[in-house]
């Protein structure tokens, strides 16, 4: 046997030249196959086409975007607010809930005959109303601004009595029926005027029909009032306690619980809420509540009174982690106010926090009332 290393067998000779042969072969290939990179170009008449045909249609009529089986987006139109379909709504940029908030509103005979009656629905936020405004329509009649009543009802205005007043005195006078309806149902539920102003709280009343009543309510003397209730009333109601006001910064749960709606549930979500924010700095924060239905906080609506806020946001001692645990703050915007303070120091007044590009408007809003810069 040949121990040679440069000795090879036959059958080691053959692999080698097959080996070879296949590389070669490999090799002059693509001479031989066809170069499928040149194909054909592709024909894009047809589309140019429908391309073209869009563009035209667009310019024709530009307000008709929406193809009939709904792929394009819709633009905002202008509408009837008291019509308002979930479509129009969602075209203006409403969110879900405020949409389902104004049709169940609409469904239950609601209206919005002025823009003042969309500024007093309170489930929009005041950058949705800004959203809206431009694309609200309302009826010539239903234009006239409230301030400049009609002549013969003017006419027909005289001194009355708040709490004594019935749905057809209310009409009378000039006040919309949304209106009428919320005063009467709050004498209703035994709720009593004490002087004046209060008059204006009632919901869905709008401001200038509230100034174009004031010279003309009367309101008796605590004692004459008193008399009289005693004296017009059976025996029988001499027990009914009197309308439930809480203070939403120091009320209890049982507190909570004493009015129409509110439940151990809710009561301790309110209150798990109001130790989140540091307190509620206006009654409207309590309609934030998860899960607490618009129908419960406008009904309890006159029963809550503003009281200063608990706690403060010290935003130039807390860290990211204390920042964030606010409802009003994301974790990003704690972080970027973090940064911020430790780049360029303590923040001395709000208006330092608009030099934070990436903290919106809204956020620094909502904080405002909470901030304290020592």
């Amino acid at each position: 046997m040949n121990n040679d290393i440069r000795y090879f067998t036959r059958a080691e000779r053959r692999g080698i030249i097959v080996l070879i042969g296949l590389c070669l072969l490999l090799f002059l290939a693509p001479a031989w196959l066809p170069d499928r990179s040149q194909s054909a170009p592709t024909d894009f008449t047809a589309l140019r086409q429908q391309v073209e045909a869009w563009q035209a249609a667009i310019q024709e009529s530009p307000n008709d975007l929406v193809a009939a089986d709904g792929s394009m987006p819709a633009r905002p139109q202008p509408f009837d607010p008291t019509n308002a379909t979930r479509e129009q709504l969602a075209a203006v940029g409403l969110t879900p809930t405020s949409i389902r908030s104004w049709l169940s509103f609409t469904r239950q005979n609601g209206r919005f005959d002025t823009w003042a009656d969309v500024e007093q629905f309170r489930a929009l936020s005041p950058a949705e109303r800004t959203a809206v405004q431009p694309y609200l329509l309302f009826s010539e009649t239903n234009q006239v601004p409230l301030s400049t009543p009609n002549p013969e009802v003017a006419a027909t205005l005289q001194n009355f009595n708040p709490n004594e007043v019935s749905l057809a005195d209310l009409l009378a006078m000039g006040i919309p029926e949304r209106a009428a309806r919320s005063w009467v149902n709050y004498l209703a539920s035994g709720g009593r005027f004490r002087e004046p102003a209060a008059v204006g709280k009632i919901y869905n009343l709008a401001p200038a029909d509230f100034a174009r009543l004031q010279p003309y309510i009367t309101i008796p003397a605590a004692g004459a009032l008193a008399s009289t209730e005693t004296a017009a009333l059976p025996q029988a109601f001499a027990a009914i306690p009197e309308r439930v006001v809480i203070d939403i910064n120091r009320a209890t749960a049982e507190e909570w619980q004493q009015l129409r709606g509110i439940g151990p549930g809710f009561s301790r979500r309110i209150i798990q809420l109001r130790d989140q924010l540091g307190g509620f700095a206006n009654v409207d924060q309590v309609r934030e509540t998860y899960g607490l239905p618009d129908s419960v906080f406008q009904s309890i609506y006159l029963q809550l009174r503003p009281s200063p806020i608990l706690h403060t946001l010290r935003i130039n001692q807390l860290n990211v982690e204390e920042l964030s645990a606010h409802p009003y703050l994301r974790f990003n915007d704690a972080r970027l106010i973090v940064r911020y303070r430790e780049a360029h120091g303590a923040f001395h007044h709000q208006a330092d926090l608009e030099k934070l590009y990436g903290l919106s408007a809204e956020v620094r809003q909502k904080i405002a009332p909470y901030l304290s810069f020592e």
